[in-house]
């Protein structure tokens, strides 16, 4: 059996003692903690509303690269990146200092994401193709490792401050809450004063200011995060097998993820409807503009409203988790999505509602509501149900990967604006679709092309949202089944203190 010690000196990764009943005794964090450790949720709210709404704009329509060269740095950045987060999370479950595992990490990539965040949106005018294209490339992938590089150690936090099966959906509720807020600080500036003149955004110039915006935003929801749990944090016990020489190595912990039953069934679930999502963000600002012809005045409506639904998610979730399941609740509100989708944007690509209308803006304002809505669901069943399989993973293997886990299920968010990027781009050009003149109306675009645009945005992405639902019906981890996980954890802690308390007192 493989033991572990903690740094502070305490047997255990934490000392779980029956209660009267014969359950365990679970963690409660204090209301500070989960507000200050939420805040960080805002730094990846803040990189994904930046990139995911403007990048592949920014690069095709004002710099002037393909939709294919513009997908495939998302794509590439995804595989780099990815690559690199088992590492990162495996790197941060076994990090030792005075800060505990988690923080050195968070604290360090703060300053390099800013300043790739910054010269991502200001690519000098005149480059070369090529030159335009590496520029952009190396930029991004330096946002998206630094990302990783916080995000992953912020993510295993969830699994670490508790125990408790409804208190990680409350802490994932937190987390969910400044993806609300994290998400409206960059989206609303960028749209009511960035953007807001005609012809902006379209304008080089324009995203110089967006750079500064999510520059300024990273640092601030970022160090606060990181000086506002610190000391909770730093305090963590921090789990040690007792012989280095018996420490499993990288590989050994990738098969044991794959041998998990829990994990597998999300992780192909979670990552199809992020894939998804990410096409249609991907391809919002093309399909308002040229399918649902909304003008410069109301573009930026189903994106504003996105944060209201992203509210009303994160408070549904609240609400509904204390009864529902996790997997009951994310399988409804991934079928609600993509069922939405497909029927708001056929009438239009049939032409019987007319783009621009009345009804049309009511159509699409709905589904900017619902994606909020449904996605800030879906992220905190995700984030919380991953927690519960890191304690499955203990329960199988007798060892904690809280970050590598956290890592798995951040590739699966990375597919959004990596996988789901490069299907926009590709898409794109498949269809023809090519940058209209500075300053041009929807009409520039002709009508054929418009609707291939809509109809990869709505029913191409909803297909792919709607794929998952067989995979996340089989996650297996309910209320009783996490009980029965913990008080069998319980129990193996308790004897391998009673087993090394024996052999101490022989020696």
């Amino acid at each position: 059996m493989l033991l572990h010690r903690c740094h502070n000196g305490r047997l255990g990764e934490r000392k779980m003692i029956a209660d009267a009943k014969g359950g365990p005794d679970y963690k409660s964090v204090r209301l500070k903690t989960k507000l200050f450790y939420g805040s960080g949720q805002a730094v990846d709210a803040v990189v994904q509303a930046g990139v995911n709404t403007f990048l592949l704009f920014y690069l095709t329509a004002v710099c002037g690269m393909s939709g294919s060269a513009a997908g495939s740095i998302f794509l590439l950045s995804l595989v780099i990146d990815g690559l690199l987060d088992p590492y990162i999370g495996r790197l941060s479950d076994q990090w030792q200092s005075r800060w505990g595992r988690r923080l050195p990490f968070m604290a360090g990539a703060l300053l390099p994401m800013m300043i790739a965040a910054f010269f991502l949106f200001n690519l000098p005018a005149g480059l070369s193709q090529l030159t335009l294209y590496v520029s952009a490339l190396a930029l991004n992938v330096s946002l998206r490792v630094g990302l990783s590089v916080f995000a992953l150690p912020h993510s295993a936090l969830t699994a670490e401050f508790t125990d408790d099966y409804s208190e990680r959906s409350v802490i994932s509720t937190f987390r969910a809450l400044f993806i609300v807020i994290g998400t409206a600080a960059a989206l609303l500036p960028a749209f009511m004063l960035i953007f807001a003149a005609e012809g902006a955004l379209q304008s080089r110039s324009a995203y110089t200011w967006l750079g500064i915006l999510l520059t300024l935003l990273i640092g601030g929801f970022g160090w606060s995060c990181v000086f506002g749990i610190f000391r909770e944090a730093a305090a963590l016990p921090s789990p040690l097998l007792s012989d280095a020489a018996g420490r499993p190595g990288f590989f050994t912990d990738l098969l044991q993820l794959l041998r998990n039953p829990s994990f597998l069934p999300l992780f192909v679930g979670a990552v199809l409807v992020l894939v998804g999502q990410g096409v249609s963000l991907t391809l919002n600002l093309h399909a308002f503009r040229y399918f649902w012809g909304l003008p410069t005045t109301l573009i930026q409506l189903p994106l504003l409203v996105l944060p209201l639904g992203m509210l009303l998610g994160t408070l549904a979730a609240g609400l509904l988790l204390k009864k529902v399941e996790k997997r009951n609740g994310v399988v409804g509100a991934v079928a609600l999505l993509g069922v939405y989708q497909i029927l708001a944007t056929m009438p239009v690509a049939a032409d019987v509602v007319a783009p621009g209308s009345p009804f049309s803006i009511g159509l699409v304002a709905v589904s900017g509501l619902l994606f909020g809505a449904c996605g800030a669901f879906c992220f905190v069943c995700f984030y919380s149900m991953i927690a519960d399989a890191v304690d499955e993973h203990d329960h199988l293997f007798g060892v904690r990967r809280e970050a590598l886990y956290a890592a798995a299920l951040m590739i699966g968010a990375k597919a959004a604006t990596g996988l789901g990027a490069f299907i926009a781009g590709v898409g794109l050009q498949l269809v023809g679709f090519a940058a209209p003149p500075e300053g041009s109306g929807p009409e520039a675009v002709p009508h054929d092309i418009s609707t291939a645009v809509g109809l990869l945005w709505g029913p191409g992405a909803a297909i792919i949202v709607l794929a998952s639902l067989p995979f996340l019906s089989r996650y297996k981890i309910d209320r009783l089944r996490h009980e029965q996980i913990l008080t069998s954890l319980a129990e193996r802690r308790i004897e391998a203190e009673s087993t090394t308390f024996t052999a101490a007192a022989k020696a």
